[in-house]
């Protein structure tokens, strides 16, 4: 891609044209040879994607995305010895709400997935930066990263589903699963369990045809801390309703006797 392309694309960007933006985008990937001009492109989908995720999305718009991350990018969880921030990365980190993917990261995930993986891999983590707004994290209440990662990839497919204004085709469907699942794992005795390939495909694909955050357990009104919050009351409910209920038991059950 040339840098008078480049820039073309940034304009549409910041004039709002995020259909035609990120269409063109899309559809240059198919001319672009392996080389300095893919890992471009690869950029310009995961800018772009920002761009149409944060209009979608109110939570997320004070999370930074990174990208390019070169190794040794500074952040709180390089500082806080969480993250390497190596040649692979791609992770957002919760002490300062960054975001970052790095090159070799973009580069591979787009030769063997196309670019349609390139948008579902920074929804995934833009995913991460809801959840962290929303209601925190699951793992900090359970033992296992599984629930958050499962959750992330739901959250990934809605937005996929509802922040791009273009429909994706089966087949950058199909892309965006193989590669969720290419990252799973069956790891389950670990901590860092993302889940089996087969769930995480199945967590995107469902967030994908819900096209709806409540859906995912990922809206301000169903989340799974105010759930935790509004169990008590909904045990007191079902206590104080347990009379009537046993009672209505009883009788019809000796309606059904006499009935014989």
């Amino acid at each position: 891609m040339t840098r008078s392309t480049f820039n073309t694309i940034n304009q549409l960007l910041w004039k709002g044209c995020w259909k035609s933006s990120l269409a063109l985008l899309v559809g240059l990937g198919a001319f672009c040879q392996p080389a300095n001009a893919q890992s471009t492109t690869a950029v310009g989908v995961a800018r772009a994607s920002e761009g149409l995720i944060k209009r979608y999305d109110p939570k997320v718009r004070d999370v930074t995305l990174v990208v390019p991350a070169p190794a040794g990018t500074p952040t709180a969880c390089k500082q806080d010895n969480k993250s390497t921030n190596g040649d692979w990365e791609a992770y957002y980190c919760t002490l300062d709400r960054n975001i970052l993917i790095s090159q070799k990261n973009l580069n591979l995930i787009e030769r063997r997935y196309g670019l349609a993986a390139i948008a579902t891999l920074v929804a995934h983590e833009f995913a991460h930066g809801r959840q962290h707004a929303i209601a925190g994290f699951m793992s900090d209440a359970v033992w296992s990263v599984v629930f958050d990662e499962l959750q992330a990839d739901c959250i990934a497919g809605v937005y996929m589903r509802r922040a791009t204004p273009i429909s994706l085709s089966p087949q950058q469907i199909e892309k965006s699963r193989d590669f969720l699942e290419s990252i799973g794992d069956y790891s389950v005795q670990e901590r860092s369990w993302h889940g089996t390939p087969g769930m995480r495909g199945a967590a995107f694909q469902f967030g994908y045809n819900k096209g709806s955050l409540n859906a995912c357990w990922a809206s301000s009104q169903r989340n799974w801390r105010k759930t935790l919050e509004d169990a008590p009351d909904q045990v007191d409910r079902a206590i104080e309703n347990a009379p009537a209920t046993i009672d209505n038991l009883i009788d019809r059950g000796q309606k059904f006797l006499e009935g014989l």
